[in-house]
């Protein structure tokens, strides 16, 4: 019998043999899946199958997960493998259009390996590229502002938008403040019409202070006229005249309404 091993090994290195040929024949979706299948397999996350898996991601469109495989790799022992993940990283912050980013990213790539010649050649026509588009730079800085402008926007938007939801759940409470205001508003007038009525009921009072007052006025008159040596007679006349004439003050007051017409109503 064929030991347990020996299958293991030639399992792996068959393993190892299809992911390169995936590669190779430019099957990157096919690469990516034979890549994984060699790290969670056979647990061989080396540096050069992780490169590879980064290169098969990015190829196949997948820049996200290429770009986090590519910065596993940045420190990695191999100076000569980093020097590649930070140019191949460079390449893809210059598809994003973050210029300045992959710049920096060529600079480090050549700082890793002076002799990556990619990474050379990338960072010289950037930097030309840079210096006589420099509008082009300037661009991408306000592209990023205004997403983050937008960004603000439609969380102020949605911020308005529960706002205004929580404004309709809040319908009834408004009804119910319209009320309380409305009854108020009754014990308001009713207050003003007690106050109106209380106004109207001094009105009597008025006049019986002015009656009491013409009262004091006729005992002094009498008074006055002991006083002058009138005979009986003459007084007794003008005595009666005064009477008469208070009689018709009292008669003429009781016929005044004791009570203010109401607003906008015919006096009838």
């Amino acid at each position: 019998m064929i030991p347990s091993s020996l299958t293991e090994v030639s399992d792996r290195n068959k393993a190892i043999k299809t992911a390169a040929k995936d590669y190779a024949s430019t099957e990157y979706e096919a690469s990516v899946a034979s890549h994984m299948k060699l790290i969670s397999d056979f647990e061989l996350s080396t540096p050069n199958v992780n490169y590879n898996l980064a290169l098969s991601y990015h190829y196949n469109g997948q820049l996200e997960e290429a770009t986090r495989t590519y910065s596993g790799l940045l420190n990695a022992p191999d100076k000569e493998l980093a020097s590649f993940a930070y140019n191949q990283s460079g390449v893809i912050l210059g598809e994003e259009k973050k210029y300045e980013e992959a710049l920096e990213s060529f600079k480090m790539a050549l700082i890793k390996n002076h002799l990556n010649e990619s990474a050379r050649y990338n960072y010289e026509l950037l930097s030309r590229w840079l210096e006589e588009n420099p509008d082009q730079n300037d661009q991408n800085e306000e592209g990023e502002d205004g997403e983050e402008q937008q960004d603000q926007e439609d969380q102020d938007q949605q911020d308005q938008d529960k706002k205004s939801d929580d404004s309709k759940d809040g319908e009834g409470d408004e009804e119910t403040e319209e009320d309380e205001a409305s009854e108020s508003q009754k014990k308001d007038d009713k207050s003003g019409e007690e106050s109106q009525q209380e106004e109207d009921s001094e009105e009597p009072s008025d006049l019986e202070s002015d009656l009491s007052d013409r009262e004091k006025a006729m005992e002094k008159m009498r008074e006055n006229l002991k006083e002058m040596n009138l005979t009986p007679e003459q007084a007794a006349q003008i005595l009666e005249a005064m009477n008469a004439a208070e009689l018709r003050y009292i008669q003429q007051n009781q016929k005044k309404a004791t009570k203010r017409p109401e607003r906008g109503l015919p006096d009838w």
